[in-house]
């Protein structure tokens, strides 16, 4: 029974090609973002997970709170109190604190907004920071006025075409001149803050302290030696601050809970995706609808001699539904195809590792059947429950 249906299903589905194509057009769109957003926001997710996990775990980010949390907001970090962290603490095995603000720079005569980092040489190696062109900062450049500038600088604020030689040009930054050493490689979301890297200027933590006028320490980032308890030691540093400067608080976090905490939000930016692509699903299954609702309209005749010849109600309804069934199902299949090759892009694009999701492409069958039965019962429904008699009176 179900294979007549079926193969009557495709009979009139082929009968009417131009309309079942438009109708599989939509609903191959609707699946196709659905897969595709919902795989490339998995892949991206893997993707910065890779790279945070490359880092290792065995790191601490110690930060001020924001202003308005903070008890006495005028107790700073001191360099000195940073940089004595692994005499005090054995477990800990290197220490790089950092400046971070915002400025006006000003290269290549045209002028914008930019971060602006203080570092020190150790700050390169915790982060596994990449240069294109130059070098990094070193021990030996304090106190010099030398900037290593991010490459999306050059390539977003219109500098793409900048023709003179990059290394030992000049930029002015706020009130100051420096030399450019060094362009950044563009690098992942950092895990202890520092969001603005990618388009920053990173000069030595001395002559950040030297000329820059919010020149405060915003943070220190830590490695630890194997098996330490990182719980612990953050206690203890965080009282080692608090006696230091009295009201200086600091916040601490482990590599381990803000990996998990972003893996968290990756989860939920697929869902997001997810729920955006669904909106052109919708679209489709609403073509689905129309397409079927149209043939009812169109067979109404057919309807009355199949219900005259001792059709049974149940036996129209299934016969539509198994065409709208059908029509979501192929268009399922090119649209997982579609989702899968888009997806592909994206990663080749930004040169991420492809992963095949499993539960995409289950997820896209399993809602393009969904959408078949969802949107094709009122059409099956509306066609079984004609009068035959009216039916038959109709034209063909």
């Amino acid at each position: 029974m179900f294979l007549t249906y079926i193969r009557e299903a495709f009979h009139n589905l082929y009968a009417t090609k131009q309309r079942t194509l438009l109708a599989l057009i939509g609903i191959v769109i609707g699946i196709g973002s659905v897969i595709a957003m919902v795989s490339v926001g998995i892949i991206a997710g893997e993707e910065a997970l890779r790279r945070h996990l490359k880092l290792g775990t065995d790191m601490m980010g110690i930060e001020k709170p924001r202003r308005r949390e903070e008890p006495n907001p005028k107790a700073q970090i001191s360099l000195e109190a940073a940089l004595a962290l692994p005499q005090l603490f054995p477990s800990i095995t290197t220490v790089a604190p950092y400046i971070s603000t915002w400025g006006r720079y000003r290269f290549a005569g045209k002028g914008s907004y930019a971060a602006i980092i203080g570092a020190t040489e150790a700050f390169f190696e915790l982060h596994q920071l990449e240069i294109k062109e130059g070098r990094f900062i070193s021990a030996l450049d304090q106190k010099q006025p030398y900037v290593v500038m991010a490459q999306r600088v050059l390539t977003f604020e219109g500098f793409k075409d900048f023709k003179g030689p990059l290394l030992g040009s000049q930029v002015k930054i706020n009130r100051h001149i420096y030399t450019i050493i060094g362009v950044l490689e563009d690098v992942p979301e950092p895990l202890f803050g520092l969001r603005g890297i990618n388009w920053a200027f990173i000069m030595p933590m001395s002559t950040a302290q030297r000329y820059l006028e919010n020149n405060n320490i915003r943070g220190i980032t830590v490695r630890f030696q194997p098996d330490t308890d990182y719980t612990r030691v953050g206690q203890q540093v965080k009282q080692y601050f608090a006696q230091q400067v009295e009201g200086l608080e600091v916040q601490t976090r482990t590599a381990d809970k803000l990996i998990e905490l972003k893996e968290q939000e990756a989860q939920m930016y697929t869902l997001l995706l997810g729920a955006i692509g669904s909106i052109s699903l919708f679209v489709g299954g609403i073509g689905i609808m129309n397409v079927m609702l149209t043939s009812v309209m169109e067979r109404r005749r057919e309807i009355g001699i199949l219900r005259a010849i001792g059709a049974r109600q149940r036996d129209i309804q299934w016969q539509f539904l198994a065409e709208a069934i059908i029509l979501s199902l192929v268009g399922g299949a090119f649209g997982v195809g579609l989702g899968i090759g888009a997806s592909y892009l994206v990663a080749w694009f930004n040169g991420w590792q492809f992963l095949i999701s499993t539960l995409a492409i289950l997820l896209g069958f399993g809602v393009s059947s969904g959408v078949g039965i969802f949107f094709g019962f009122f059409p099956a429904y509306k066609a079984a429950k004609l009068d035959p008699i009216t039916a038959l009176r109709s034209e063909m």
